[in-house]
């Protein structure tokens, strides 16, 4: 029989899983499923005598809350904070449950499926929800012809950003074929017929990936997979080596100007596709240092930037018509929105996650981990390069993959531990 301890984990993921469609959409009586979250921890505190399991994370995701609350101080709409901040919440309490259930390498395997199949519902909903942009005609054509089915969510009531989508996809385009890659010591028919649906379902994202026609997402995959070339051994090194000198030249022949160059594109409403060049980006960028330097202490609020930067900091490049929900750079959003010490601790998210995944990397891990781990490190950075010129704001809905990853590393460094104190203690 399940120990009470581990039936309450699966319980408690159950109830996050069916409130997180209501914490992604808040309004109205939907707001109350922000109540499953204490629920949660107070079922964890009754069956395993904790809240939440420990992680070296917590002190940075205590900051991190912390400035949350502090934001609200300067946000001059609750309304309009609400679903950063409930995505937060959502997003959080996805890294805890994740870093408690699979305690386990058979847990790990169960919460590896369910990411999967997470993943594979992901992009079966952004290929039906999409407003897919108009840069490269040829791609316009052929995301044409894909269903417009998902239209009318809250925020999102023209379909997904596409460039959001790409965001997020750098986070998850690595892990089907990595963990494919660790689940190489199984039996050969087996392992050769979940690598095709791995394979296939890599394969769709990467054509999601293409249609959504952002270059800061093109670009960071691109990184993330020299990541994983570089960690493979001393042949992947040599590969990446070489395209990176390519890469560099083609960056020099052409120009960042042209790069990141865009269609022009009529004044938009709220919710539909923006996509600024590179000037309107360097612009954007001096406006959410102004904010910060405005803002210091609490930020200006989650959520707020795209109503408070054409008062108070007016664009020259852009239409006042045009609707700007982020910075286009991730890190300087998580300052406007949570002030210097948010920023601070956003960062350090990512510089604990990457110090982790070094020393798992280093030390002699199953091989399951081990690429799971390389999957995760690819995603990450991917991401952050993509957040450079880009931005998936703390709180968006699709932020709780970036919490799923963290929670990922949390696990195996559990586990590694677990493994290291096994080993002294024999």
């Amino acid at each position: 029989m399940m120990p009470r301890e581990s039936r309450w984990r699966w319980i408690g993921l159950v109830i996050l899983i069916a409130a997180a469609p209501l914490l992604l959409f808040p309004g109205d009586w939907r707001t109350l499923a922000v109540l499953a979250l204490p629920l949660i921890w107070i079922g964890n505190r009754i069956t395993t005598g904790h809240f939440i399991q420990r992680t070296p994370f917590d002190v940075i995701i205590l900051c991190a809350s912390v400035m949350v609350l502090v934001s609200l101080y300067a946000t001059y709409d609750m309304a309009i904070s609400l679903p950063k901040i409930t995505g937060v919440l959502l997003g959080v309490s996805v890294f805890y449950g994740v870093a408690g259930i699979a305690a386990t390498p058979q847990r790990l395997r169960a919460l590896i499926l369910g990411v999967l199949v997470a993943v594979a519902v992901f992009v079966g909903l952004v290929l039906i929800g999409t407003d897919w942009g108009n840069k490269v005609p040829l791609l316009q054509t052929i995301a044409a012809q894909l269903p417009a089915l998902l239209r009318g969510l809250p925020g999102a009531d023209h379909g997904f950003h596409p460039a959001e989508v790409g965001g997020a996809l750098t986070w998850l385009a690595f892990l089907p074929a990595t963990i494919w890659l660790g689940l190489r010591p199984m039996r050969a028919t087996r392992w050769f017929i979940i690598g095709l649906m791995m394979i296939g379902l890599t394969g769709v994202m990467l054509f999601v990936l293409v249609l959504t026609q952002s270059r800061s997402a093109w670009i960071g995959t691109i990184v993330g997979v020299g990541i994983i070339l570089w960690l493979s051994g001393r042949r992947g090194r040599v590969v990446v080596g070489g395209l990176a000198i390519v890469a560099m030249a083609a960056f020099v022949l052409i120009g960042p100007q042209r790069i990141f160059e865009e269609t022009p594109q009529p004044p938009s409403k709220l919710g539909t596709v923006f996509t600024p060049t590179i000037a309107e980006r360097v612009e954007l960028w001096s406006r959410a240092i102004y904010a910060l330097q405005d803002f210091p202490f609490t930020g200006m609020g989650m959520g707020t930037f795209r109503y408070v930067m054409p008062l108070l900091y007016p664009l020259f490049t852009v239409s006042p018509e045009t609707d700007i929900g982020h910075a286009h750079n991730e890190f300087l959003q998580a300052g406007v929105d949570l002030g210097i010490v948010g920023l601070i601790a956003f960062i350090a998210l990512y510089m604990m996650a990457i110090g982790l995944t070094y020393r798992v990397l280093r030390s002699s891990s199953p091989v399951l981990m081990r690429w799971l781990t390389i999957g995760v490190l690819a995603g990450l950075i991917a991401h952050g390069v993509y957040g450079l010129t880009d931005a998936v704001a703390l709180g968006a809905k699709p932020g709780v993959f970036f919490w799923l990853l963290l929670g990922l590393i949390a696990v195996v460094w559990q586990q590694r531990m677990a493994q290291v104190r096994e080993e002294r203690s024999t």
